[in-house]
């Protein structure tokens, strides 16, 4: 008989393409993944790993089984979804995970209304940028994923289930006590010949902003990368740099006299959605999440 546990990791091997990333999300070791998948090759009596290189790919029969999977995995989200809708309380763990804009604006707000409303769900998060989110989805290390248009899903698209949740700006922010403070707008190349803050470890949004500059004629004097957005505007309120951050993550400089937040022309936007496994939203607690976040978001934009 097939093992459905086998199939998962399987599954998850060609999506995380390593046994060691697989060995790391489901907390086994490798060894032992190892040992499981070719348990799985034992009861098939089908080759379905090969090593390349230093690592493994999947055999054509391998990546056949993992194709066949997918509906057989939406299938057992079904079946555990209608057990759960059985139960009038909404229930159990759901795991969520989000990139920086969003985890320090849409997510919490969403949090807190579950909490409020549903006693016995418990929500996990994990902050993840957004190509990280759509592996850990794709490989259902989470439930939820928020990721934004600026990463590429294409691959993926027949094992997630994509919902549109909010469309998020881009503006500039400089202090208060600079030349451009009291503009109503900008146009990028405005901060041409200045010093930028600039996360260059988010690559998406570091190549993004790369490629809008270069539209705009120049190339940014990047003096500062911080993944942390607190340490990026203390670099602006002290007049240290110039930066370009998402509109949901200066919800909490908005009303501050150091800062200024100029719009700019013309607009640098990016949408932003829920990634789940195909299925899982049927079950009631996911269903409650995506509801609170649908609510946050077009409280927070």
């Amino acid at each position: 008989m097939l093992n459905l546990s086998r199939l998962r990791l399987l599954h998850e091997l060609s999506v995380l393409g390593t046994i060691s990333a697989v060995a790391e999300a489901v907390h086994l070791t490798r060894p032992a993944v190892s040992q499981q998948l070719g348990l799985l090759e034992d009861e098939l009596e089908t080759a379905l790993i090969e090593r390349s290189g230093r690592g493994v790919q999947l055999t054509p029969a391998g990546r056949r089984l993992v194709a066949r999977s997918t509906d057989l995995f939406a299938i057992v989200e079904e079946i555990e979804a209608e057990v759960a809708a059985a139960n009038a309380e909404v229930s159990g763990e759901v795991r969520m995970s989000a990139f920086g804009s969003l985890a320090s604006s849409v997510v919490p707000i969403a949090v807190k209304q579950l909490l409020d409303e549903h006693a016995q769900l418990n929500v996990v998060f994990t902050e993840l940028e957004p190509s990280e989110g759509l592996r850990a989805a794709a490989a259902k290390q989470t439930d939820i994923a928020i990721v934004d248009d600026l990463v590429s899903a294409e691959a993926l698209a027949n094992v997630l289930e994509f919902r549109p949740l909010c469309i998020d700006h881009f503006d500039a922010v400089v202090s208060s006590k600079h030349k451009l403070a009291g503009r109503k707008s900008i146009q990028l190349s405005d901060l041409a010949h200045e010093r930028w803050a600039l996360n260059q470890s988010a690559a998406t949004y570091h190549t993004f902003l790369l490629n809008a500059c270069f539209a705009g004629g120049f190339t940014p004097k990047v003096t500062t990368s911080s993944r942390n957005t607190a340490v990026t505007l203390e670099m602006v309120r002290t007049g240290c740099a110039v930066a370009v951050l998402p509109r949901l993550a200066l919800r909490h400089v908005e009303d501050d006299p150091d800062f200024a937040i100029l719009p700019i022309d013309p607009v640098l936007n990016r949408r932003v959605f829920v990634a789940l496994p195909n299925g899982t939203a049927k079950r009631p607690a996911v269903a409650a999440v995506l509801d609170a976040l649908a609510l946050a978001a077009g409280e927070c934009t």
